[in-house]
């Protein structure tokens, strides 16, 4: 969604289809007229199960030695809007541990709202769950969206929509990486 095309796997099925962390270079022009370049990590799911893809230690795993291993400036906490349920604070508790959540922010991304006459609106009829689950204000901040244009491109505007948001929260959220750090993530990357 956010590189504008298709660029990491996605799937129906009800095990993962991502079995290893893979970066995504995305390029971002700003109205401002500034030029960034992002790396994201698209990971195993965290709660597949046995049967996933990726069993649920190996992912945990998986994530602790992306962590250890870059630099990370902002995780993108993805959720669907139909799955609230208390997996959602285990893996946050799990990953915001690993991140040390003080050095690190967190934005929740809250997929799947598509049907929604207005997606903002789940945030306000969750909002009241998410505190009872500890979680309001765990996140930095958050995005009610879709990641689909839907069949026929029926949901394009929500699809653009949505990009915006998250793309708003990674410019607040997310500072650029330093030539420096380029150099360390480089020569880290080849041992993943």
């Amino acid at each position: 969604m956010l590189a504008g095309e298709l660029r990491a796997k996605e799937s129906n099925s009800p095990t993962g289809c991502t079995s290893s962390n893979n970066s995504i270079e995305i390029s971002k022009g700003w109205p401002d007229g500034a030029q960034t370049a992002y790396t994201f990590w698209d990971t195993p799911g965290l709660n597949e199960g046995e049967l996933g893809s990726v069993p649920a230690q190996a992912a945990v795993t998986n994530l602790s030695d992306l962590f250890r291993e870059l630099i990370v400036h902002l995780i993108i906490y993805c959720i669907r809007g139909s799955r609230l349920t208390d997996i959602v604070r285990v893996n946050y508790d799990l990953v915001s541990g690993i991140v040390r959540k003080k050095e690190v922010p967190i934005i929740l991304v809250v997929t799947g709202l598509e049907q929604e006459e207005n997606m903002d609106d789940w945030w306000k009829r969750n909002k009241e769950i998410i505190k009872q689950m500890g979680l309001a204000s765990a996140f930095d901040g958050y995005a009610c969206v879709t990641t689909t244009k839907g069949k026929d491109g029926i949901h394009w505007r929500e699809y653009e929509n949505s990009a915006s948001k998250v793309w708003m929260l990674v410019k607040k959220f997310c500072r650029p990486t330093t030539t420096l750090e380029l150099q360390r993530m480089a020569k880290k990357v080849r041992f993943l």
